[in-house]
């Protein structure tokens, strides 16, 4: 004779099985030093208990993922306006002439980089003065390093022809 069941029925059911079993779980690790044993049924609702356990924790996984997620897209979708539209300082807008076109504004930006350019460049010009100077002076020395040391030579070799003269 074939049982009239639905899926809701064999849900509830199977977790009411579920939670007897966690109860009784329970109770038996507050029973300490006493064996139990168990029978098929008991080992088969416990691996059912542990895949329903597993299952719970997917679940949980899965939900905070998505949480996690949909607070990423809010604060993204919240800052999207802010990196679209530009903005300019209260500073950029005082340099900018109020009544002044932009072609204007823009003459006069161009006017200053290229200001500030010319004065890179005069100071690219003197450290490299400066390192002409350094490496003259460098050559002086050494040349008059080899001076002292022709003379020095010279002196040895008169001394030397002296000593064997005699």
């Amino acid at each position: 004779m074939p049982m009239d069941v639905d899926n809701r029925r064999v849900r509830e059911q199977t977790l009411l099985l579920i939670e007897q079993r966690r109860k009784h779980n329970k109770i038996s690790l507050k029973k300490s030093g006493v064996d139990e044993e168990y029978g098929e049924k008991e080992n088969l609702m416990d691996e059912a208990l542990e895949l329903f356990n597993e299952e719970e924790q997917k679940k949980k996984t899965l939900k905070t993922k998505a949480e996690k997620e949909e607070t990423i897209g809010k604060d993204i979708r919240k800052r999207a306006p802010e990196n679209l539209t530009p903005t300019k300082s209260e500073e950029d807008l005082r340099k900018m002439p109020r009544k002044s076109s932009v072609v204007t504004y823009l003459k006069e930006k161009t006017e200053a980089e290229i200001a500030t350019k010319q004065e890179e460049l005069a100071l690219k010009k003197e450290e490299l003065k400066l390192e002409r100077d350094r490496f003259e002076l460098e050559r002086q020395e050494r040349v008059q390093r080899l001076e002292n040391e022709k003379q020095h030579n010279k002196m040895m070799m008169e001394l030397l022809a002296k000593c064997l003269n005699k």
